[in-house]
């Protein structure tokens, strides 16, 4: 019985040791994100997190950011990333999406953000967009 708990242990302990890490995907209000992904209804199965992410833009003004990923999962940032992504050079208006690169540690869905900066600034609607 210790031998399973041991080896039970120690594999939690190497798996959380796998999730830290560079991510990236793009920059989002995770209140705006975490709003859109919650209205949807049972039917809306699968949905377009390209349009969300373009619709949930940062700015200036924004307290709470989520990274999406390619896969469309969404990292939110503890309280220091968010500080830390307060800091990015974000455009005054919503004309911009941000593909953005986080050394990190993962803690289930929160990201514990170390760096974060902004790898691709691209015009929201234009070529190079999510989706577009």
């Amino acid at each position: 019985m210790k031998v399973i708990a041991r080896a039970l242990c120690l594999s939690c302990f190497a798996s959380t040791l796998c999730l830290a890490g560079d991510w990236s995907g793009w920059l989002v209000s995770a209140k705006c994100f975490a709003s859109m992904d919650s209205n949807r209804t049972d039917t809306e199965k699968s949905w377009d997190e390209n349009l969300a992410i373009r619709y949930c833009t940062p700015d200036k003004d924004t307290k709470s950011f989520a990274v999406v990923r390619e896969d469309g999962s969404p990292f939110t940032f503890d309280s220091a990333g968010n500080e830390k992504a307060a800091q990015l050079p974000l455009s005054l208006g919503k004309h911009f999406v941000y593909f953005v690169r986080v050394a990190s540690e993962r803690l289930r869905n929160t990201v514990k953000v170390q760096r974060i900066a902004i790898v691709a600034r691209v015009p929201r609607n234009g070529p190079g967009a999510p989706g577009l």
